[in-house]
């Protein structure tokens, strides 16, 4: 195949376009401990592999709290939302905010502010050496967790009674809503639906894990809406 010079410039210029649309904005945010090591790491992998994004950091942390007070600027959430595609986000927490404020301002923060309800987490096995399960390779485990990540006992709904005495008691709700519960458990069946496994094999199995034998109000409403959507369901078995 040959090109002219002009036909050249052409392609090349569509390319450079390609690779600006392409490119994908992440907010890096270490936070504490031992976010502060293994973020800049993960930043330094990603260029490697060549992807094409464009990081941009903040110092949103328990420094940043001890220093001047502030957890989260003023339209923080709003302009992660305008401005960034996705956050890579480390550890939250420090000893030197016993209350740990400014951990749940930021990570809850994040979570309710901008509606983060579902938390995905891809479980691959990269090496056989690297597992304690005789007998699995790479191919047997290619699986993805998908939790509640605003309802459940994040609502930080609660209380503590006589705090410090030896007659203390701690309160910790756990919420789920009809909504809630639905719209996490239809994005497992879409992932499942729309997604494929790393060698290209199709999902074609959601399974729910839940704690009914001991919540038994909100188990069984997990376990209803489940059954409810699974029938919605064309391609994944339950």
């Amino acid at each position: 195949m040959h090109f002219s010079c002009s036909e050249w410039q052409s392609h090349r210029a569509l390319g450079k376009l390609l690779l600006v649309t392409l490119t994908r904005k992440i907010a890096v945010i270490a936070g504490d401990g031992i976010g502060l090591e293994v973020i800049p790491q993960a930043v330094r992998v990603m260029l490697a592999a060549g992807a094409p994004i464009e990081t941009t950091e903040f110092d949103w942390s328990a420094s940043r709290y001890l220093a001047d007070g502030v957890t989260v600027p003023p339209d923080g959430f709003a302009m992660l939302e305008r401005q960034f595609d996705a956050i890579l986000a480390g550890a939250f927490g420090d000893p030197r905010v016993p209350t740990n404020l400014h951990a749940k301002e930021i990570l809850l923060g994040m979570r309710f502010k901008m509606d983060l309800y579902a938390n995905v987490r891809p479980v691959r096995l990269l090496d056989g050496s690297l597992c304690p399960l005789k007998g699995i390779e790479p191919k047997d485990l290619d699986f993805v967790v998908v939790r509640e990540n605003t309802e459940g006992v994040y609502g930080d709904v609660g209380g503590v009674f006589k705090q410090g005495t030896e007659s203390e008691i701690a309160i910790q709700e756990d919420i789920n809503t009809r909504i809630g519960v639905e719209r996490v458990i239809r994005y497992a069946f879409d992932y499942c639906e729309k997604h494929t496994k790393a060698n290209g094999e199709k999902r074609n199995r959601v399974l729910m894990c839940d704690k009914s034998n001991a919540m038994t109000h909100a188990g069984g409403l997990w376990q209803r809406v489940f059954q409810e959507v699974s029938r919605d369901s064309q391609s994944a078995a339950v």
